[in-house]
């Protein structure tokens, strides 16, 4: 039995579909930036007051440094308030190869998988960041440090959407292993790989020479995983 909207279509149907969804996907990311961008100024020195000591000031070295810092906040914190919009764009494109069950499937996770990114950013936002950069100014050895504002919020940015999409890998295997994509035993054998990627991908963008957040996103990536295991395998023994 076929899923009820599914048909054969040229390719040049579905990439003319997936084409209208991207574009209103720009349209409202585009539109959410130049909404943020006009507070940005202020929104960041409330970030940079949440995540360092206040006697840290905030420092430029280009003359265009500052405005790149404030189109990168206002991207990200736009694709943060847009991102269910975004899922449901392409839900929408993939609805049509699914089964009734599988959307409803997919339906009823897919809040989760918000709650559960903002779970992600809120932990990155509110516990671990400031801990790291509190470890960080720790150890200037007398001297005055200089944080650039490129820097640290670009560093900032990359933590918080690790975690964020840390968060996402339950939910992407519960639902990847319920459409017949994987198996617990694909997670399981793939584990060690897994590992070595995100420590290495955690390695190249955080450049934290102290090696403590690459530690923390590996530790956060491998309970992820291993939950993700554990789902799995229930998900298994109901199907």
């Amino acid at each position: 039995m076929e899923p009820p909207e599914d048909r054969e279509l040229p390719l040049e149907e579905h990439l003319a579909e997936l084409r209208r969804r991207v574009i209103r996907i720009s349209i409202v990311m585009i539109a959410g930036i130049g909404i943020t961008f006009r507070f940005a100024g202020e929104l960041i020195r409330d970030f940079w007051r949440e995540l360092l000591p206040s006697e840290l000031n905030i420092y430029v070295f280009t003359p265009t440094e500052w405005f790149m810092v404030q189109l990168t906040f206002s991207f990200v914190l736009t694709l943060v308030l847009a991102y269910p919009y975004i899922v449901y764009e392409l839900y929408q494109f993939a609805k049509p190869g699914l089964y009734e069950h599988e959307r409803r499937f997919v339906k009823t996770f897919l809040p989760f998988s918000y709650v559960l990114f903002l779970v992600g950013v809120g932990l990155a936002y509110f516990v671990v960041i400031p801990r790291l950069f509190t470890i960080a100014t720790m150890f200037n050895l007398g001297a005055e440090p200089l944080f650039s504002a490129k820097r640290t919020i670009y560093l900032a940015f990359k933590i918080l959407l690790a975690f964020g999409l840390a968060f996402q890998i339950p939910v992407l295997a519960v639902i990847a292993v319920r459409i017949g994509l994987i198996t617990s035993k694909w997670l399981r054998d793939k584990r060690i790989w897994i590992y070595i990627i995100v420590f290495v991908f955690a390695s190249n963008v955080t450049l934290d020479i102290s090696g403590i957040s690459q530690i923390v996103i590996l530790a956060l990536v491998v309970v992820m995983y291993e939950l993700s295991i554990v789902l799995a395998r229930l998900m298994e023994r109901k199907l």
